[in-house]
C-alpha cells in the first residue's frame, strides 16, 4: 500500500509539472464553464471610472490615412456568453487549505487551442488520504465534454472504531454539458468507480459503480456544490461560505440531477438517486445580505443487504449503495457545526442554511503584515436539517437539528496571489437525534 500510494504520488506531481510547464498557450476558447474552469470566487472589483474625452485644445496632426482600429482576435468556437468568463493565464495554480482536516489540495492546469489540461493533487495530513485527478476538457462552440481519470486512497479517522483498513477508488467518467443560453445548462454523466476494500470482515472485497447521471442546472455555473450535483462531484473547491461567489443576475440559482446505478456487466451496485439544491441571494442594503441555501436528497430505489443487517452492522452499511453516494448532515456544505462522518447520514437528507454578511470594509487597499487587504465581511450563519433512513422520519421539522455561528470572510492580496480566506464557529443548538458538535472551520484559496 505504502508503494501504490508513493508511485500515485510521484506519477500526479510529474503530471502536473509537464502540465504547468508545457507548450505555450493560445487563446482560450471555451463555450461554456463550470468552476474548474473560471475564477469566479473573486471579490466584486469597483467599476472603472469612464475614459475622459479626448482634449479638443490641441488640433490632431494631420493624416490622409487613418488607421483601422484594433480588435483582438478571437477564435470562432468562443460562444459570446463565455467570452468574459475564463481567466486568461497561461497557467493556473490553485492551492486550497482546509482546516482542521488537515487537508491540501493543488490544481495545475494548461490551455491549449481548445482543450483544459488539469492535474489535481489532494492530501490528508492527518488520516494519510490522497487523491489525484487527471482530466481533458475540449470546448466546442454547442457543448464542451471532459474526460477525468481517479485515484483515491482514504484511511479510518484516528480513534475511529473501524475493522476497515481502507478504501480505494479508481475509476473514470465522461461528462457532457450543453449550454442553452447564459443561464440553462445540460448534463449527462458516465461513471465507472472500482472499489476495494480493507476489510477482513467481508470475503468479497472488490465492488464496482456503474452508474449514469442526468442533470440541469439554472442560474449561476460557477458554483462548485451545485455542480458537483450534476456533474463531477470529486475533487471539488468545498469552501466554508458563499460571499465571493458569483451568484448570477437573477440572485438566484438551482440544481437537480438524477442518478441511476446498475448491476450491469461488473457493476455490484442498484440504486436511483435524486439530488437537488437552489441557492438564493436577499439584499438587505446596498451592501449587507443574506445567502440561503435548500437541499433536499432521496434514494428513489434502493435494495438491502440481509447478510449485512443479520451481521449487526450500522446501518449506512446495509444498503446497496456506496458509502459515499449517502447524504451528510454535516461537513462543509451541510451543517457546519456536524463533523461529516457515516453517523451523519443516511440515505435521505433535507437542510437548509443561511449566511449573513454585512461588509467591514470593501474593494479598499489596506497594507498590513506584508499583505493587502481588500475585502472583509463579518458573517452570522444559522442552519437546520435532519437525515435519516426514511424519508418520512426526515419530514418532521420537531426532530431537526439546528446549529449558528458566526465567522468572517475576506479577500487579500499576497504578491501575485489573490487569496481568499473564511473562518468561522458554528455551535449545535438543538439536536433531538444526538447529533451534536462544536467546529472552527478554516478554508485557504489562492488564484494567481
Amino acid at each position: 500500500m505504502r508503494n501504490s500510494i508513493a508511485i500515485l504520488l510521484s506519477t500526479a506531481i510529474v503530471a502536473a509539472t509537464n502540465l504547468a510547464f508545457g507548450q505555450p498557450q493560445t487563446a482560450p476558447p471555451p463555450a461554456t464553464t463550470t468552476p474548474t474552469d473560471a475564477q469566479s470566487q473573486q471579490p466584486p472589483q469597483p467599476p472603472q471610472p469612464p475614459s475622459s474625452p479626448p482634449d479638443n485644445s490641441a488640433p490632431a496632426a494631420p493624416s490622409s490615412v487613418q488607421p483601422a482600429p484594433i480588435t483582438p482576435e478571437r477564435p470562432v468556437t468562443l460562444s459570446n456568453a463565455a467570452a468574459g468568463a475564463y481567466d486568461r493565464r497561461d497557467a493556473f495554480p490553485s492551492v486550497n487549505v482546509y482546516l482542521p482536516e488537515g487537508q491540501a489540495s493543488i490544481r495545475l492546469r494548461k490551455l491549449i487551442k481548445n482543450v483544459l489540461f488539469e492535474s489535481q493533487l489532494d492530501y490528508k495530513f492527518v488520516t494519510g488520504d490522497i487523491s489525484a485527478f487527471l482530466r481533458y476538457k475540449y470546448y466546442a462552440r454547442n457543448f464542451t465534454y471532459k474526460i477525468a481519470v481517479f485515484d483515491t486512497v482514504e484511511f479510518p479517522n484516528i480513534g475511529a472504531t473501524s475493522t476497515q483498513e481502507f478504501q480505494r477508488t479508481r475509476g473514470g467518467l465522461i461528462l457532457a454539458e450543453f449550454p442553452r443560453d447564459y443561464n440553462r445548462r445540460y448534463f449527462w454523466l458516465l461513471q465507472d468507480d472500482r472499489l476495494t476494500f480493507g476489510d477482513t470482515t467481508f470475503v468479497d472485497n472488490r465492488k464496482n459503480n456503474i452508474y449514469t447521471k442526468i442533470g440541469v442546472q439554472f442560474g449561476t455555473q460557477f458554483d462548485e456544490r451545485l455542480n458537483g450535483i450534476v456533474g463531477e462531484s470529486r475533487g471539488r473547491i468545498v469552501p466554508v461560505l458563499t460571499a465571493f461567489r458569483d451568484l448570477g443576475p437573477q440572485k438566484f440559482s438551482l440544481a437537480a440531477a438524477v442518478t441511476e446505478s446498475a448491476a450491469i456487466s461488473t457493476g455490484d451496485y442498484k440504486y436511483t438517486k435524486l439530488e437537488a439544491e437552489a441557492l438564493r441571494r436577499w439584499d438587505i442594503t446596498g451592501t449587507s445580505f443574506v445567502v440561503t441555501r435548500a437541499h433536499l436528497g432521496t434514494f428513489l430505489t434502493k435494495s438491502i443487504f440481509k447478510d449485512r443487517v443479520a451481521a449487526g452492522l450500522p446501518p449506512i452499511d446495509d444498503y446497496t449503495i456506496p458509502n459515499y453516494e449517502m447524504f451528510p448532515l454535516g461537513g462543509r456544505e451541510a451543517l457546519k457545526s456536524i463533523g461529516a462522518s457515516d453517523n451523519s447520514a443516511g440515505t435521505d437528507e433535507i437542510h437548509l442554511t443561511n449566511e449573513y454578511f454585512v461588509p467591514i470594509f470593501r474593494n479598499k487597499d489596506y497594507r498590513a503584515w506584508g499583505m493587502n487587504w481588500n475585502t472583509v465581511y463579518g458573517i452570522g450563519y444559522l442552519g437546520a436539517g435532519n437525515v435519516g433512513f426514511k424519508a418520512a422520519d426526515v419530514a418532521r421539522p420537531h426532530d431537526f437539528t439546528v446549529d449558528a455561528g458566526l465567522g468572517s470572510e475576506m479577500s487579500l492580496t499576497i504578491r501575485d496571489f489573490d487569496v481568499l480566506v473564511s473562518v468561522i464557529y458554528a455551535h449545535t443548538v438543538r439536536t433531538p437525534t444526538g447529533i451534536t458538535g462544536n467546529k472552527v472551520l478554516l478554508s485557504i484559496h489562492t488564484i494567481r
